[in-house]
Formats: structure tokens, C-alpha cells, sequence
């Protein structure tokens, strides 16, 4: 919800113009795509639980600043971009924390099942809350959707406390330079990872950075206002949650590599559709398509990593996976915003689709051919 209202102010203090909607963008993706190694390597130092008690009290916080602000009628473009900042850099840190205590909190041989749930929560949240924002945003105005993400973090951090005490999985001996490019060298000497990682960028680059822009579409293309815009982000959060909830029903995934590359040209296709679409309620239907896929295709490099990176350098490695998965896509959707005041928002759909489907294709084979043996982790400890 805070997302949806972000997104809407800057587009009406920006004046229609979607370049706006890229600086917002740009401002969640630097520290998104800079930090997550370093908040990788404080995950692999510290005591993760406290970790995410000072993140996610942080973050608290700055919502009720927006809240203040958006009431006092005080808010500019500035206070939108610093604060989207800020609390990237929050993100950066909470998310590898918070991805690696599945692994240290969850079986291994129901890790798949959990990260699967793990994504439901958030699509699940992304499936309801632009739904009701799209409703609010002219019942109540920004501020008291700012207020309510406040109010969400309560319950976090309920979960917090509740959750069962374990000792500190942090290894404080580690080294800052190990902790630092430790998880580099270790994806670099796991040629299966890194090919899913690199993939996964892309992804996330051209293919997966369209929401930034979907404001565009339902004003000046289907001139729907806030409504319409809900209706498309809950269309693919709908498709999103279908997706996450599959996976986590299925015991077992076979041929993880082969779905990842099905899903990865669904999405692809499934964009170009939702570009061309001639009505809004048609091309609602393309982003449940769109949302099913990307799920599906994010799952399997987090299950990946999940399974085949050692707890000793987990967090590290998804603070990668984190740039891909969150920071990578804000910065796309700045270079889909630039792209799209040159040849149109349709066209620069499209053009990320095709990218998509290119990078697919040229890591098609050494994703699918069999993978060799794995390094244990003192021997890649070692590399």
C-alpha cells in the first residue's frame, strides 16, 4: 500500500511525466543493487533476530514521517526520493537476514516448501494491498496508508519476539574481507549458480522492472486513475500468489532448471501481451500470466541457493540474489522510464521482453545440460 501511494504522489508531483517515476526507481535501486553484499556479510556476523529488530524498527519509523508529512501537506519529491532511500538501505540489510534464517530455522528437506510460502507472504501482500490502496488513496489520502505500513511493522516485530530463541548463527571470526567477496568467490566457483544468478539479472533488469510504470498505462492509455492502477498491480500480485502457493503444495520440484527457463519465456510472452492488450481488464488477465511466471522463475534461484550454498556463506550469496531479486528491478524500471520517453511505454515493453528471451536462449544449454559435482564448503572456502 505505501508502495501504490508512493508511486501515485510522485507521479502527480512529477506532472504526468514518467521520468519521475524513474528517479523513484533509481532512488530505491542504488543502495538495493550497492549493499545487499554488505548486509549479506553482516548476516553471516551477527545474530540475525536482532538484525532484523533494528531494520524493521527503522522502517517503522520512516513511514510515520511519510504519514506526517503527506498530512501536514508538506510532501515534495525529495522527501519521496530520500525517504525511498533510506529505507532501500534498511531492505539491503533486513532481506539476506531474513532469507537465510529460513535456512537456519527450517529442514532441509522442506526448504523448498518454505521458500515458496516465504514468497506467498509477500505476494500475498502485494495481491491485497494495491487493491485496497487504489479504494483508500481517494477515501483517505496517502497519509493514512503511510500510517498503516507503520502500523504493519508492529506485527513484525511481534513475530520476532515470538519466534523460538536459537543460539546467534553469526560467525564474528569471519573476516571482513572474506565477508565482503567470500560469497563472490564462492558463485564464481559454482558455475550452475552463477549462470542462474546472471540470468536472474537480466530478468529482473528488462523484464521484471515494469511495475515503476504501470501508473503511465492506466492514465494515458487506458485512463483508468488510481483504480485501474490497483486493478493491474493486484493482477499480478494474484498471479504471484497463485504461483507461490502452487510451488509450496508440490513436495518436490523435478527438473528445477528446466522450469526455471519454462517460466523465464512465459514471462517474456506474457509482457508482450499485456503491451499489446487493447483494454484494461485484458491486459489485467496478461499480468495474473506475468505474476505466475515471475514467481515461479524467482523461486528456483532462491531454492537453488537455498539448497546448494552452505549456511556459512548463505547469507553472503543471497545478498546477491537480493540484488536481483529487489535492487535490480528498481534500476530497470529507471532505464524502462528513459526508454519509454523516447520510443513509448508500449515499445519499451516489449524491447526488455525480447532482451529477456535472448538471455534465455544463450544460457539455455549450460543450464540444462547436467550439472557437475559441488564444491563442499571448505573447498570452496578455499578457492
Amino acid at each position: 500500500m505505501q508502495n501504490v501511494a508512493r508511486s501515485w504522489l510522485m507521479f502527480q508531483l512529477g506532472k504526468g511525466d514518467p521520468f519521475y517515476l524513474g528517479l523513484l526507481g533509481l532512488s530505491f535501486a542504488v543502495p538495493m543493487v550497492i549493499i545487499p553484499p554488505l548486509g549479506g556479510a553482516i548476516a553471516d556476523r551477527v545474530d540475525r533476530v536482532k538484525l532484523l529488530y533494528f531494520t524493521q524498527t527503522a522502517s517503522l519509523v520512516i513511514a510515520v514521517i511519510l504519514a506526517v508529512l503527506a498530512w501536514q501537506d508538506a510532501i515534495r519529491p525529495w522527501h519521496i526520493l530520500g525517504t525511498t532511500f533510506l529505507g532501500a538501505v534498511l531492505l539491503a540489510f533486513d532481506n539476506p537476514a531474513r532469507q537465510a534464517l529460513i535456512g537456519d530455522i527450517v529442514p532441509r528437506e522442506l526448504l523448498a516448501n518454505a521458500v515458496s510460502l516465504s514468497a506467498a507472504t509477500f505476494t500475498g501482500a502485494a495481491l491485497v494491498g494495491p487493491a485496497l490502496a487504489g479504494i483508500l488513496l481517494d477515501v483517505v489520502g496517502a497519509g493514512w496508508l503511510f500510517m498503516l505500513n507503520a502500523f504493519s511493522f508492529l506485527f513484525v516485530i511481534g513475530a520476532l519476539l515470538r519466534l523460538e530463541r536459537r543460539p546467534p548463527r553469526g560467525n564474528a571470526k569471519l573476516t571482513w574481507r572474506e565477508a565482503l567477496f567470500g560469497g563472490a568467490r564462492y558463485v564464481a566457483n559454482e558455475p550452475h549458480v552463477l549462470v542462474l544468478l546472471v540470468v536472474a539479472a537480466v530478468a529482473a533488469l528488462c523484464a521484471r522492472s515494469y511495475q515503476q510504470i504501470l501508473p503511465v498505462f492506466s492514465a494515458q492509455i487506458w485512463h483508468s486513475g488510481p483504480s485501474g492502477y490497483g486493478l493491474l498491480l493486484s493482477a499480478g500480485g494474484a498471479g504471484a500468489l497463485a504461483g507461490a502457493l502452487g510451488l509450496a503444495a508440490r513436495s518436490h520440484v523435478r527438473r528445477t532448471t528446466h522450469v526455471f527457463v519454462l517460466s523465464g519465456i512465459v514471462l517474456a510472452l506474457s509482457l508482450v501481451a499485456f503491451a499489446l492488450m487493447p483494454t484494461l481488464h485484458l491486459a489485467a488477465v496478461a499480468l495474473v500470466v506475468a505474476g505466475v511466471s515471475a514467481t515461479v522463475f524467482t523461486t528456483m534461484v532462491a531454492t537453488a541457493v537455498q539448497l546448494e550454498v552452505p549456511s556459512a556463506f548463505r547469507g553472503r550469496v543471497l545478498g546477491l540474489y537480493t540484488i536481483t531479486l529487489i535492487g535490480l528491478p528498481s534500476l530497470g524500471s529507471f532505464g524502462l522510464a528513459a526508454l519509454a520517453r523516447r520510443i513509448g511505454v508500449v515499445h519499451a515493453i516489449i524491447a526488455g521482453a525480447v532482451v529477456l528471451l535472448l538471455a534465455l536462449a544463450a544460457a539455455a544449454l549450460p543450464l540444462l545440460r547436467p550439472k557437475g559435482p559441488s564444491k563442499g564448503p571448505e573447498e570452496a572456502q578455499s578457492a
